[in-house]
């Protein structure tokens, strides 16, 4: 760490996000628990994450067993499978999951045809009048 006693009327931090980068820094990232907090909030975070990046229901349980993932393992081990199951499919029923398919042809489209996407159908349900 570079030494800031020559200025002692400025204020460096040696750590966090007032920190100054040296060359000597690592360049990798490190999650760390704290304390507190809304655990289920968070897991349902991590749901819709997963679920927009395409995993389905049992995937995403996948995550929660694997004790390598230290964001969503400690739900999987408080609540149990059933628990993350059910909280699962809670968060997939509200959000769904994203999903693409892609075709590709040999043959060029013309310039002048658009690509036609398809989104199914919204309740209106929710909407007050």
């Amino acid at each position: 760490m570079v030494d800031h006693t020559d200025r002692p009327d400025e204020l460096v931090a040696a750590h966090g996000s007032a920190k100054q980068a040296e060359p000597t820094d690592p360049m990798s990232l490190v999650g760390t628990s704290v304390p507190g907090g809304d655990v289920e909030f968070l897991a349902r975070c991590f749901i819709e994450e997963y679920a927009a990046m395409g995993y389905d229901g049992e995937q995403i349980l996948a995550l929660f067993c694997e004790p390598q993932y230290v964001a969503v393992y400690p739900v999987f081990r408080a609540k149990g499978e059933d628990g993350v199951r059910r909280l699962i499919n809670d968060v997939l029923a509200e959000c769904g999951v994203f999903r693409a398919s892609v075709s590709i042809s040999e043959e060029p489209l013309p310039q002048s045809e658009l690509a036609q996407i398809e989104l199914p159908p919204v309740s209106n349900e929710d909407e007050q009048p």
